[in-house]
Formats: structure tokens, sequence, C-alpha cells
């Protein structure tokens, strides 16, 4: 017996493959799942109706208003009715042929053209081959389920659909701008969520056929698009108040990373990765539970990393006296507001030194006192002074998150 997350996988990948939309019902014919991409319409057609309203075993194959196919599959606890799709090479002529032999309301024909255009084609020997794959997917047999009439079925089995219902249908859900931004809808709130299981179980179940806008290059395609969640991410990021810098340099590292890539699937890789990372950094986040005012103090910190950084300032700045600024942050992060900032500015110090910038150009930069200030203080979170680590040949990792904006240990 297969489990319920592995049933949801396979159904999503029998969706991936053909393209085609999945409707997905339990046993009391209740839709708990459409899987739906911006390349086939679907239309309002009431399934249960049909389907449900049967006193005999569901046909494996039916015919649409418009004599478009559907396949049925039952398994046990689950209904799958994929399509619609076409066993014939539709003309226009054809196409106008169905539609007006159909219906008279001609406000609707642009829509039902558009619909029957966008159909995919199948022979009726390759469905006869997809319900032995679907069989073999969910019971390990690779027998045929159906009767071999195959045709007959077609022309005896037709449900019609609600023309009222298709004048009402949104129709820009199958435009792929507002599909993909629908997708993207449904991953920024995982992410926002900050739950990595939920993210990555629910990853495998979103219908996320997303076809990038064309250039010359498929690569160059989704290269372009992961750019576009990452920036997607990195926005959603600091709008929740982590820190502006960090997220920045987080965003670039997996930019740098992704153009390093020759291949698709590498690519993808990448755009996994960051999207997991990203939800990673909203746990913590949701952990932490900081205020909006420590969010912002520490946001102003980060942004100011090349500034003489003090107390008296901040206190000013948001309108909170010094002490109370100091308690504030100490019983919300562990930490005290100095060593914060030095903390930060010791680690935007490793990325310049790292970069060839002389030690006493950098300690100039993060406007320490003089460089003996800033070695000893260097040293202090290090164990070493900033040539020897300038001297280190191994190369930093990325920016890490966790210890940039809430280091573990503060001596």
């Amino acid at each position: 017996m297969i489990n319920s997350h592995l049933k949801k996988k396979l159904i999503k990948s029998v969706h991936i493959l053909t393209h085609l939309p999945v409707y997905v019902f339990n046993e009391q014919f209740q839709l708990e799942n459409l899987y739906v991409s911006d390349r086939v319409y679907v239309l309002p057609y009431d399934f249960k109706a049909y389907c449900g309203g049967l006193n005999q075993p569901l046909p494996f194959v039916f015919s649409g208003a418009l004599e478009e196919v559907f396949i049925s599959y039952s398994y046990p606890g689950t209904i799958l009715i994929i399509g619609p799709f076409t066993t014939l090479h539709l003309t226009e002529d054809l196409i106008k042929e169905r539609i007006h032999s159909y219906t008279a309301r001609s406000a609707i024909w642009p829509n039902l053209f558009s619909y029957l255009k966008h159909l995919p084609f199948f022979s009726l020997g390759d469905v006869r081959d997809f319900l032995i794959h679907l069989n073999y997917l969910f019971t390990g047999k690779a027998d045929c389920p159906y009767s071999e009439d195959l045709h007959l079925q077609v022309e005896q089995n037709k449900i019609l659909f609600d023309e009222k219902k298709l004048e009402d249908c949104d129709w820009r859900v199958f435009q792929p701008e507002y599909y993909t931004y629908r997708y993207e809808e449904q991953l920024l709130a995982l992410v926002r969520e900050g739950n990595t299981q939920k993210l990555q179980k629910s990853l495998a179940l979103l219908s996320n056929s997303i076809i990038p806008a064309s250039t010359k290059k498929p690569l160059r395609s989704e290269k372009n698009y992961t750019i576009v969640v990452l920036e997607k991410l990195a926005a959603l990021a600091i709008q929740s108040g982590h820190d502006i810098i960090t997220i920045y340099q987080l965003r670039d590292y997996y930019i740098q990373l992704l153009e390093e890539k020759s291949q698709l699937i590498d690519v993808l890789y990448v755009r996994d990765c960051a999207i997991i990372h990203f939800t990673q950094l909203f746990h913590d986040n949701v952990n932490k539970n900081y205020s909006p005012v420590t969010q912002s103090i520490i946001q102003y910190i980060g942004l100011n990393l090349y500034t003489s950084l003090n107390l008296k300032e901040i206190s000013k700045k948001f309108f909170i006296s010094e002490t109370a600024l100091c308690s504030r942050f100490k019983k919300e992060t562990g930490f005290s507001v100095i060593a914060y900032i030095h903390y930060r500015k010791i680690n935007e110090s490793k990325l310049l030194l790292k970069a060839g910038l002389p030690p006493t150009e950098v300690a100039a930069n993060l406007h320490y006192y003089d460089y003996s200030h800033f070695s000893r203080t260097f040293k202090k979170f290090t164990g070493i002074s900033p040539k020897e680590f300038q001297l280190k040949r191994e190369s930093l990792p990325p920016p890490s998150f966790l210890d940039t904006y809430c280091p573990k240990k503060l001596e």
C-alpha cells in the first residue's frame, strides 16, 4: 500500500510529465487538489454531478461537451480525472465547427476557441499505454485496467459544462504571468512560515510547471528566473526584519553560484538550495520573535557599519533612552549593543580583508579609533590578527546568516 505522501508525489508526477490537468477527488467525490499549468485550460465541468451520480463503475475514458477527452482512474480512497486533451489534430475550421455546433453564444466563442486550440494531442493508443502506466504506478501491475472498446467509451460517456459559469470564468488563471504569480505567492507563503520540513513536502506537491520568459538559450532563461526568485526572497526577508546587508550578501552569493553553473539541473539545485536557506532564516527569526524596534535597530546597525556607531546616536535615532535601549536589546538578543556592533564590524572586515584591502584601510573604513584598536578587537573575536587572517589562503565560506545576524557567543 502506497503511503499518502508518496501517492501525492506520484499524482503530481503524472501532471508534470504529461502537462495535463489532474483533478484529485476523494471517495465522496470532494475535490482535494487540482494540478494545472499555463499550458492547458480547464472548463467548469461538474465532475461530481456526472461521475458521482453513476450507478456503475467510472468509465476509464469519457469526453467533454466539445469532444475533448478525459481519463479517469480510481485508487482506494482516491479518484483521478486527467485531462482535457484531444485524440485528433484540431484545425481552425474543425475547432470553429465544434464550437458553433455546441453553442450559439458568441460571447464565449473566443474562450472556447483558445481552450480547444491549446489542447494537447494524444492518440487513443497513447491513452491505453497511459492507463497501463497509471495502473503500474499505483498497483505495481502492468495490466490494462480498461475494456478494449475505447472509441465506444469516448462517444457514449459525455459530460457537459455550465455555460453560465464559463462566462464568469477568470481566464487570467491560465495566462503564464498570472499562473507564475500564483505559484510564487504559494512559494513565498511557505518560506514565510519558516518550516523547512513543510516546505520540502509542499514543494513536491505544488503545481509548479513554470516556463520562464524565453531567451535564445534555455539555460539563460532559467538563470534569469532564478534571479527573480532570489530578489523576491530577499525582499520578503528584509520586509520581515532581517538584516539588509546580510540578506543582500546572501542573495549575491547565490547569484554568483548560479552564474557558475552550466547545466540546467544545477540551476534548479541552486534555486532549491536558496529557497530552503531563506526558509531557515525565517524559522530562526520566528523563534527569536524580536520586537519591531529591535529589528529596526539591527537593520540600522547593518546599514551603518561604515560610520562611527554609538549608543547615544542610536538612542536618539529611535527616540529611546540609552538605558532602555541597552536593556531591551540585551533582553531580546542576549548581547549588548556595543558587542553586537563590534561583531558586525569584524564580520564585515573579514570580507574587506579577503578582498585585498590593507588592514589599516579596513580599520579606517569601519571607523575604528586607530589600527591598534581594530587589531585588538579583531583578535578578540577571531583569535588571530587582521594580517594573519589576510594571509590565510583558504577562501571564506558564504556569509552565514546564523553567524552574522545572531552570533552564538560574544566574549
